[in-house]
């Protein structure tokens, strides 16, 4: 290793990995419940399906989709990205949408499209760790906005502005996920997305809207959860989703919506990076979009996670001791849980991993110091037995955990 170490770039020297990717070789150790992964239900893929599609297709034009393709994505791609963007009520054009491999290459784009070392991004405290790790080591200055269950606090976020301004910081976007946040779970309020929306106007700041969980609402419909990209007159929001949640993560299949013009700069800094998303898999998305298929199969992912986390829910209920408390989420993979303050959440975990349970320390979704006392918990991938095992297991280590401190 020695012989490596004074060849690495400043970057290479201090890249930040992921606190869920460190705790994965944990997770899958035999016996161990895991709420650490956002990974979606393994059953609920539509295998058969795909694989009905991929031979159709294979054989029908196997010389197209196993070649490269276009940089910005294929005609098939756009064309499944815009289908899922107008029942979000987001209307775009061809030109305005580029694919990606999975919203987090979208995330790094952006990085790389906007931010010079010392340039400030705005993030929701707590955000989402993958956009943490990637802002970092693009070497922004990030600040945390506190939330409460409505979401961004605008208040704080004039405060935050005015304080940036002040001391000559470069607020290049805020980065948002307004649906079922990832790690909270909760979810903006109309009222604060149109108050967010005109802070950045009167600002002049970019909004960069993260929304992977947008349709995978329990109760409710699309009123609650309208994209604020819907919401946009000038061009001031940057949308991305993907279809890692209602297909499956491992066709690795996103994209970015933005005006034509940030649409060609996103296209030269990506040829750089992968040369073309997955042509088959765009193919794939294209035809899961055109029949219904995809329709009717978010309808039934809604039903499954909405059982799950009212299964997790009434299990925290049932378990957990006086002074825990939790989010309770109208959609998407997460539930975040608030130990009493004198908890430090990491150090619980090996309490936790006695108990043959796993969850991610809520410290490492904040962009400063964080709240040692909190932890996010999935109920996406395991079964609602599993789940209530967990919950048990956990709430017996807060319990003795309690006891000792």
């Amino acid at each position: 290793m020695s012989a490596y170490l004074n060849k690495l770039s400043t970057l290479g020297e201090n890249l930040h990995g992921s606190e869920i990717r460190r705790l994965f070789a944990t997770s899958m150790r035999p016996g161990i419940i895991s709420f650490a992964g956002g990974m979606p239900d393994p059953g609920s893929f539509p295998a058969k399906k795909v694989a009905e599609l991929l031979e159709k297709l294979l054989l029908d034009r196997g010389d197209l989709y196993l070649q490269y393709g276009p940089s910005s994505g294929t005609t098939e791609g756009i064309a499944a990205a815009i289908n899922r963007m107008r029942r979000r009520d987001i209307i775009t054009g061809a030109d305005e949408v580029i694919m990606t491999s999975g919203s987090q290459q979208a995330i790094d784009l952006m990085t790389r499209i906007f931010i010079d070392p010392g340039d400030m991004i705005l993030v929701e405290e707590p955000t989402f760790i993958g956009a943490l790790g990637t802002f970092r080591n693009g070497k922004a200055r990030i600040e945390g906005v506190p939330m409460d269950h409505n979401g961004i606090i605008p208040e704080e976020l004039v405060n935050i502005l005015a304080n940036a301004r002040k001391n000559g910081y470069r607020v290049k976007f805020m980065y948002l996920l307004p649906n079922f946040q990832n790690p909270t779970g909760l979810t903006m309020s109309v009222q604060r997305r149109e108050r967010v929306l005109q802070i950045a106007e009167d600002y002049d700041f970019l909004i960069f809207e993260d929304d992977p969980y947008g349709e995978l609402w329990f109760t409710g419909g699309l009123d609650g959860v309208r994209p604020i990209k819907s919401l946009d007159r000038n061009g001031r929001v940057i949308y991305t989703s993907s279809f890692s949640k209602i297909i499956s993560p491992g066709i690795r299949l996103g994209w970015i919506a933005a005006s034509s013009w940030l649409i060609e700069r996103f296209d030269m800094g990506k040829q750089m990076l992968d040369v073309c998303t997955n042509p088959l898999m765009q193919a794939v998305a294209y035809e899961l979009c055109i029949d219904g298929f995809l329709d009717a199969h978010i309808e039934k992912l809604r039903q499954i996670y909405s059982s799950r986390a009212q299964t997790m829910l009434d299990a925290l209920t049932r378990f957990m001791p006086e002074g825990v408390s939790w989010t309770r989420p109208n959609g998407g993979f997460f539930i975040w849980v608030t130990l009493p303050e004198h908890i430090d959440a990491l150090h619980m975990l090996d309490k936790a991993l006695s108990h043959d349970v796993v969850y991610v320390i809520g410290s490492a979704f904040y962009a400063g110091s964080g709240n040692n006392n909190t932890l996010r918990i999935s109920f996406c991938h395991e079964s609602e037995e599993i789940i209530a095992e967990g919950i048990k297991r956990l709430g017996d280590a807060v319990k003795e955990y309690l006891v000792r401190n």
